[in-house]
């Protein structure tokens, strides 16, 4: 009788042994689950607070730069009334000058993937204006460059000039 009971004990024992050690696999089975989920929800989280510091860091840039940015943009003609502008501005610079001044074949073109707007002037003065005038466009404060500069002496005072020079257009994708 006391083997007998002994022996239920003991299967009982065992049953109890084997559920819980079951119970713990499968416990354990699930928490290595649970890790692998967490590890890859820490990782979205990192890369999403990343990617959310940069854009920050980014959107201060922009607002920080804002001003820098108004001014470089001034230095290229973006649309066709700032190409008019141009223009004006030229003409307006020729009569400060004393130079008399022909604009002549205004036209757009690509060089290298790069958009200019060129220009041909006809201009006409002493030779100091003429120098003096050639010498503004040289530096004049747009991304500009003077391609070609011909010089004819017409009478003892008067002199002609012939000047080609691009403009880099701001052009956005």
């Amino acid at each position: 009788m006391i083997a007998s009971k002994t022996k239920k004990i003991a299967i009982v024992a065992s049953l109890v042994l084997v559920s819980t050690m079951a119970i713990t696999a499968v416990s354990i089975w699930l928490v290595m689950q649970q890790s692998v989920l967490l590890q890859q929800q820490v990782l979205t989280i990192a890369t999403d607070r990343a990617q959310e510091e940069a854009f920050v860091r980014l959107k201060r840039k922009v607002s920080d730069t804002q001003e820098e940015r108004a001014d470089l943009e001034s230095y290229f003609l973006v649309s066709q009334s700032d190409s008019i502008d141009f223009l004006n501005y030229i003409e307006t610079l020729a009569q400060r000058q004393g130079v008399v001044i022909e604009t002549s074949s205004p036209t757009e073109k690509e060089l290298n993937g790069q958009t200019f707007l060129s220009v041909g002037y006809n201009v006409s003065g002493s030779l100091t204006q003429l120098e003096t005038f050639i010498a503004l466009l040289e530096v004049l404060p747009y991304v500009s460059q003077v391609q070609s500069v011909s010089l004819n002496k017409q009478t003892d005072t008067l002199w002609q000039a012939s000047v080609q020079i691009d403009v880099t257009l701001l052009s956005y994708e």
